[in-house]
């Protein structure tokens, strides 16, 4: 017969003890109260040992904004019997800036007991304050400025919105892990955008994204902007990103043949051969890089009917605008055209390259 309990009398069942007494004694969880909880007043960032820790996950409101500021409070103040514990909260009543609520932790206080809860009046005393990053973007810190052009030309709609889009899913990435992945100001001027951003490392990385997708060219330069007697200056970055003369849907000339660019993606200048009429795709690498010749936009296409075969040797074509006529040998036709048809092609030098069939019925 087993032992009784040598603080109560009843059965034993663990180490001397009844399972009242020992979970009595090996409580779940133990957390102070009350406790001040130091919260940002401008992005809601909760003060924790080591630094502030932002809130990551998405809320609607102030209600659900304050639920995980607490979750993630106790779960640094708290102390578990084990890892096995599992522990949350529930807000029992808020008055201004008090909070009472119940710690709640459900586990085993031993493995040969049945598993309980727990559960422990707290009260926080919520103080806000301003966090390190929020404390750098209202003062305008930047240690980057991250410069976007083109070459002979505006940013196009297309490329504002890409551009746009990388800058903010990359800061998004790093924040909570960078106190400076913030951006302080963007501006968008005749010449392209400005980005000031408050990390370089950020800064760097965004630049290389933005670098291998539009496949710019990039320079660097720092300026002095501080310096104490006796110690090393502090320097500004400054990374301008020149984008291609060229979009897709452009006319290059690329290794001596006119070519059309289709895409610009993954670090990759994909091509159109308006002569043999393969496709193919180069980039800063390649040898045929340096030979990438702008020739005209995409806005020069015009669209040609086919009016005769001159017995198989050569087509001719008219263009539905002006009405001028142009001899093609049958020979230079990458896309069958029979007359009637209607194709997009290119004038140049006075020959007319077919792109492709152009689906689009003539006026």
């Amino acid at each position: 017969m087993p032992a009784p309990c040598y603080v109560c009398g009843a059965e034993s069942i663990v180490e001397g003890l009844c399972p009242r007494c020992y979970r009595e004694s090996h409580p779940l969880v133990h957390i102070d109260s009350p406790l001040s909880m130091q919260v940002c007043r401008r992005c809601g960032a909760v003060a924790l040992p080591g630094g502030w820790k932002p809130i990551l996950e998405h809320y609607v409101n102030a209600t659900e904004l304050l639920d995980l500021q607490i979750a993630l409070f106790i779960s640094h103040e708290a102390s578990l019997l084990n890892a096995d514990v599992d522990l949350y909260h529930e807000i029992e009543r808020q008055l201004d800036r008090v909070v009472d609520l119940s710690v709640v932790a459900h586990g085993k206080s031993h493995n040969e007991l049945e598993a309980h809860e727990e559960r422990i009046p707290v009260q926080i005393r919520i103080s806000p304050a301003t966090c390190d990053t929020c404390g750098l973007m209202s003062g305008g810190y930047h240690n980057a400025v991250l410069q976007i052009r083109a070459q002979g030309r505006h940013l196009s709609e297309d490329e504002v919105e890409r551009i746009s889009d990388i800058v903010t899913q990359m800061t998004h990435d790093a924040y909570g892990r960078d106190v400076k992945a913030f951006v302080t100001s963007v501006e968008r001027h005749k010449y392209g955008l400005d980005f000031k951003i408050g990390s370089e490392h950020l800064a760097r990385r965004i630049s290389d994204e933005i670098e291998s997708t539009f496949l710019a060219e990039r320079k660097e330069n720092y300026k002095l902007i501080s310096q104490e007697p006796g110690s090393k200056g502090k320097y500004r970055v400054t990374i301008v990103l020149r984008l291609p003369r060229f979009v897709a849907g452009d006319f290059l000339m690329v290794g001596g043949h006119p070519c059309q660019a289709k895409a610009i993606a993954h670090g990759n200048l994909s091509c159109y051969d308006l002569v043999d009429g393969t496709t193919f795709a180069v980039n800063p690498r390649s040898s045929k890089w340096s030979s990438v010749e702008f020739i005209c936009s995409e806005e020069r296409k015009r669209r040609y009917t086919a009016v005769a075969d001159c017995q198989g040797q050569s087509v001719l074509f008219m263009d539905l605008t002006s009405f001028a006529t142009v001899e093609v040998d049958s020979k230079r036709l990458n896309v069958p055209v029979r007359v009637g048809d209607t194709v997009s092609a290119l004038l140049l030098d006075d020959t007319l390259y077919v792109i492709e069939l152009d689906e689009t019925p003539a006026q």
